[in-house]
C-alpha cells in the first residue's frame, strides 16, 4: 500500500515538472519569431511561434490592379509557410516535453 503511494507522489511531481516545462515552451514559443517572405521579399510576414502576427508587409509596387492575383495568391503562400513552421516549432517544442505522450 506504501508503494502506492510512492508511485503516486512520484507521477504528481512529474506532472508538475511537465506543466513548469510545459509553460516555459509556451513562453519560447511566444518569443519565437518567424520571418516569412515571398516574390523575392516583396511581401513580408514576422508570425510567433503561437501564430501572432507580428509584422505584414507589402511593397507598393503589387498594389497595381494587374497584380491582384498575384498579391493574393503570394499573400496566402506567405501566411500558410509561416502557420506551418510555427506549427511545426511548437510540436517540436512540445514533444521534447512529453516525450510524445500526446502523440504528434
Amino acid at each position: 500500500m506504501l508503494e502506492k503511494f510512492k508511485n503516486m507522489g512520484k507521477a504528481l511531481k512529474d506532472a508538475q515538472n511537465m506543466k513548469g516545462m510545459m509553460e516555459k515552451v509556451q513562453k519560447e514559443l511566444e518569443a519565437t519569431v518567424i520571418p516569412v517572405s515571398e516574390l523575392n521579399g516583396k511581401i513580408k510576414i514576422e508570425i510567433t511561434g503561437e501564430l501572432r502576427v507580428n509584422k505584414f508587409e507589402i511593397d507598393p509596387s503589387l498594389l497595381s490592379p494587374d497584380q491582384k492575383k498575384t498579391l493574393e495568391k503570394a499573400v496566402r503562400d506567405a501566411f500558410s509557410k509561416g502557420i506551418k513552421e510555427a506549427k511545426d516549432l511548437a510540436t517540436t517544442k512540445l514533444q521534447s516535453v512529453t516525450g510524445g505522450l500526446f502523440g504528434g
